[in-house]
């Protein structure tokens, strides 16, 4: 993509040219009304990227595990919940409803550093993945050497059988280049 300058779209007011990696602690999704925490966690027990604690339904965790936002390859990963039925809502519910993402195609997504950094991104897409065709070794989630994206998953298609999530959602968005 082309620079951006901030005067031609304000909403890019705060993004930073960002040249080397950061930890995000903070994350906004305008369009859905989000600005919420983020957290740094590897993998869980099970060797899966890890989400953040139960109890907290709109944080983030990133992969601390994988390549971070503002680095020049790969995908900056962040995990979001979605909640089963019987519970109030989580984030992860609100950006995939009636089968579908509620996000548009370049809705802002921006990601915060302690020192001042704002990464952002334009949302490009989502993809389904069920869970049992998953190839762990295909890119579609574990990047580290593609062009800079990132990737939130959500759990979704929750078997109330099982009480287990049957397929992921994963929401794409492109670094926006910044003009210095």
């Amino acid at each position: 993509p082309s620079p951006t300058t901030p005067a031609a779209n304000p909403a890019l007011a705060e993004c930073t040219q960002v040249t080397e990696g950061f930890v995000p602690n903070r994350f906004t999704i305008e369009s859905l009304g989000a600005d919420e925490k983020v957290i740094a966690l590897n993998l869980d027990k099970d060797g899966n990227i890890a989400a953040p604690p139960f109890d907290q339904p709109r944080t983030a965790s990133w992969w601390s595990g994988g390549p971070k936002p503002g680095s020049g390859k790969g995908k900056a990963v962040m995990s979001i919940h979605t909640y089963n039925p019987s519970l109030p809502p989580a984030l992860g519910n609100e950006m995939y409803e009636g089968g579908k993402p509620q996000l548009k195609k370049g809705d802002l997504i921006k990601l915060y550093g302690k020192n001042g950094q704002v990464m952002c991104y334009e949302y490009t897409d989502a993809k389904k993945i069920w869970v049992n065709e998953y190839d762990p070794n295909s890119d579609v989630m574990v990047d580290f050497e593609g062009d800079p994206e990132l990737a939130i998953v959500i759990c979704w298609d929750f078997d109330k059988s099982t009480r287990d999530w049957d397929s992921r959602i994963l929401f794409y968005a492109d670094p926006v280049k910044v003009a210095a």
